[in-house]
């Protein structure tokens, strides 16, 4: 199984999730892996999060959001 895959087969499974206890689980493991980024990083991570859905710009690359080739 490719990482692509199995990446697929991880958010599948948590889309079908009804148990919160497992919920909370990933959401601390999420937030226990910010504490290696760099602090700017997670600084701007968090306040992405904290964004309305509306007020956000899709992109799939840097370049893309910073409008340069």
């Amino acid at each position: 199984m490719t990482i692509d895959q199995k990446k697929i087969s991880i958010i599948n499974w948590i889309t079908n999730l009804e148990d919160e206890s497992v919920i909370d689980q990933i959401e601390g493991l999420r937030k226990s892996s910010l504490d290696d980024l760099p602090k700017e990083i997670a600084e701007l991570l968090s306040i992405s999060d904290s964004e309305k859905h509306d007020d956000c710009i899709e992109h799939t690359n840097s370049r893309d959001i910073l409008k340069r080739h």
